[in-house]
């Protein structure tokens, strides 16, 4: 299992996954043979592929902040010095 210290790490981690490699990276966290299931019946019934995994990807990154207590990175903005 990886260490996430923020929101967003979680949705660079989630990203770039395909199809596959989100259900087997994600199984560690729950997401199993049933899950997976039922996202392929979405598409059987016509959903697409892109459109089923973009859903399941974005379900999962509210899951583990909130399971995670994982907050957004801290936004510092600029600091000018005048001299």
């Amino acid at each position: 299992m990886r260490d996430f210290e923020h929101v967003q790490d979680v949705e660079e981690w989630l990203e770039p996954m395909n199809w596959n490699e989100f259900f087997v990276k994600l199984s560690p966290y729950g997401v199993d043979a049933e899950i997976r299931a039922d996202c392929e019946i979405s598409v059987a019934n016509g959903g697409s592929q892109d459109t089923v995994l973009s859903v399941i990807k974005s379900l999962m990154r509210i899951e583990l902040t909130k399971e995670l207590g994982l907050k957004r990175r801290p936004i510092t903005p600029w600091v000018q010095l005048v001299e």
